[in-house]
């Protein structure tokens, strides 16, 4: 997504309205909605954004479903069904905001978000910041929605031992969110306690003290995450071994 340009208060708001509505040139436009974006009320956001969602610019609709999904409140049925149909434009951005927004919005359509984020995880051409940013977008989710947990699992032990940090740290996000998924795959999650980047043993430290998992080797694996270097590790990995009732 192109940065934001600053500053935009030499202009009224309503310049930029017309201009977001009129002007033929995409850069133009796009840099409306960013003034408005940055500018305008809440309410106006969605209304404008929502308008542009309908632009002939693929990184004008993209951006405008990424300001929907950032304010968070409800949408009309009218800017979830837009969202809805843009689960299938010809642009990756595009299709993921919109996806992204529909969750963030708590849509009743967002029954349709998961067949499309699970695509975005089956290619491999998908890029490693876009992977996180999906395996994000499900973290921050209430629930996952339209199909069963079962469904997402296979696909986190893909990202497990992922070559990028970014990867590995919004993968076990969820598990730690979720620490039910631990249940089945502990074996594959215990190599994660020695794992590079503090977050990430944090994380499966946190979600293993939360899953009732309370066998040995976990137990094993969080006391010796308890003398990590990392000093909230070890913190979280004590507290989980209380969590499962063992100090």
């Amino acid at each position: 997504m192109p940065p934001i340009p600053k500053p935009f208060s030499s202009q009224p708001i309503s310049d930029w309205i017309a201009q977001l509505q009129k002007n033929d040139s995409t850069e133009q436009r796009l840099r409306a909605l960013q003034a408005i974006g940055l500018l305008a009320p809440p309410d106006e956001i969605a209304r404008w954004s929502a308008h542009a969602l309908c632009d002939n610019d693929s990184t004008i609709r993209a951006f405008a479903a990424k300001l929907i999904g950032g304010l968070r409140t409800p949408v009309s049925d009218q800017t979830a069904t837009l969202l809805a149909s843009l689960l299938q434009d010809s642009d990756p951005d595009t299709r993921f905001e919109s996806a992204r927004a529909l969750l963030r919005t708590k849509s009743n359509q967002t029954d349709l978000v998961t067949p499309t984020l699970f695509a975005f995880l089956d290619e491999e051409e998908t890029q490693p910041l876009m992977v996180a940013s999906i395996l994000n977008t499900f973290a921050e989710a209430d629930a996952f929605p339209g199909r069963n947990e079962s469904e997402l699992l296979p696909r986190l032990l893909r990202f497990l031992d992922h070559d990028r940090a970014e990867v590995r740290e919004a993968n076990t996000a969820i598990f730690a969110k979720w620490p039910s998924l631990c249940q089945s795959c502990e074996d594959q999650l215990l190599p994660l306690l020695d794992d590079s980047e503090p977050v990430v043993r944090e994380q499966i430290a946190l979600a293993f003290g939360q899953s009732g998992i309370k066998c040995e080797k976990v137990r094993e694996g969080l006391r010796a995450a308890s003398q990590d270097e990392d000093t909230e590790v070890a913190r979280v990995a004590t507290e989980a071994l209380q969590h499962l009732g063992q100090s």
